[in-house]
């Protein structure tokens, strides 16, 4: 049974990924916590590898069940495939006795989307905080879309490089406030390099910390000077360097 196209692509993706020799999806998979109601939970683990590692989330549902949430796919968003195989059941004769045997006879795809691929009244209250940190409105002014989503516990959040979306594993106040200087910083340069750099660290690193103190939460700094010294041997150099950018950032995030 061939695939099509788009569903080979996207095995090939998985396939390229384990020939490097890197196995993170799969000890990234079987960490995240899905809530009750996803369909992925269960799904085999080679699906979840799948859906995980064409969209680096594990929420993912076809369009019908979706729809059954009271949410739909955007426009223009892309499929992820996962497969379903095809079985055939099988009678034969060991030692004079009948067998039942099931038998795999191919596989075809599934479509399936990510919840940061959908909108609507349905709601993901299960990853959503309560009462949303300070600033969200701030990111909503400058259409930065931010997601809570089931993502691996490694990566607490992310940020698209160009500044355009935040997504979240955690209702941690001191990691919004670390991406969404990211994202503004991203606003700023135009763009920001791929990857954990130095520089872009930590900018988002001390910005996030300075924004604690400002709104009276836990103090971070401690936590923010051992996450700088993971990325520059010389922290306080860094900061130095840094201060520049910083000051925008915080003028973007603070003023009228």
């Amino acid at each position: 049974m061939k695939l099509s196209d788009k569903a080979q692509t996207s095995i090939n993706k998985v396939i390229e990924k384990f020939q490097t020799g890197d196995l993170s999806p799969i000890s990234k998979v079987a960490r995240i916590r899905l809530d009750s109601s996803a369909p992925a939970r269960k799904w085999s683990l080679s699906n979840k590898v799948l859906a995980f590692i064409q969209t680096e989330e594990l929420d993912c549902r076809a369009f019908g069940q979706w729809k059954d949430v009271g949410r739909y796919i955007k426009r223009g968003s892309s499929a992820a495939y996962i497969l379903r195989p095809h079985t055939l059941k099988t009678i034969t004769e060991e030692n004079g006795e009948k067998q039942e045997k099931i038998i795999c006879i191919g596989f075809s795809t599934i479509p399936v989307f990510p919840a940061s691929e959908t909108d609507g009244e349905g709601s993901l209250q299960q990853y959503k905080p309560v009462e949303f940190p300070p600033l969200y409105n701030v990111a909503k002014k400058f259409h930065i879309l931010v997601k809570y989503l089931p993502i691996a516990p490694d990566r607490l959040g992310d940020t698209q490089p160009d500044g355009s979306k935040i997504r979240l594993g955690t209702q941690d106040t001191s990691v919004f406030f670390h991406e969404l200087a990211h994202a503004i910083h991203a606003r700023i340069e135009g763009g920001l390099k791929s990857g954990q750099q130095t520089d872009q660290e930590t900018v988002a690193e001390f910005t996030a910390a300075v924004l604690m103190d400002f709104y009276g939460l836990k103090d971070n700094s401690g936590n923010a000077w051992r996450y700088i010294s993971h990325y520059s041997k010389d922290p306080l150099l860094a900061i130095t360097k840094a201060m520049g950018t910083v000051e925008k950032v915080l003028e973007t995030l603070l003023g009228p």
